[in-house]
């Protein structure tokens, strides 16, 4: 039995039928049923499982990831003895500028996980997190 019965039993309130409806009506809408309180826990339960299930996803993506970074990188596979001198340069130029375009990267991927991370302790308005 909702609250609003319970407490209109014990008022007693004495008046026309259409203004008892209409103050019922106000305040079993004011007040969440049983059910649908019931519901709400469950809906609240079954998100906080999935977001369990995404932080252990993400922590396994985390630890495969660092796991990746400290393994040694092999070094590249020397060249065979190319017939062409102009060949060889080609390659010794093309490794180099991967390499190097490899360590911008990384770089860059620092300085934004630095910037996030000051804009996370500072709080800044303008940045969307």
């Amino acid at each position: 039995m909702p609250l609003s019965w319970r407490l209109m039993m014990r008022l007693r309130v004495l008046g026309p039928s259409r203004l008892r409806r209409a103050l019922l009506s106000r305040l079993d809408s004011r007040y969440v049923t049983k059910p649908g309180h019931r519901q709400d826990l469950k809906d609240a339960l079954w998100e906080v499982q999935m977001l369990r299930r995404e932080v252990v996803a993400l922590r396994d993506e985390v630890d495969r990831l660092r796991r990746i970074a400290a393994a040694p990188v092999k070094p590249a596979a020397a060249p065979r003895a190319a017939a062409d001198p102009k060949a060889a340069e080609a390659h010794r130029l093309a490794t180099e500028t991967a390499e190097a375009v490899d360590t911008l990267l990384q770089s860059e991927m620092r300085i934004w996980q630095a910037i996030d991370d000051l804009s996370a302790r500072v709080g800044a308005p303008g940045r969307a997190g």
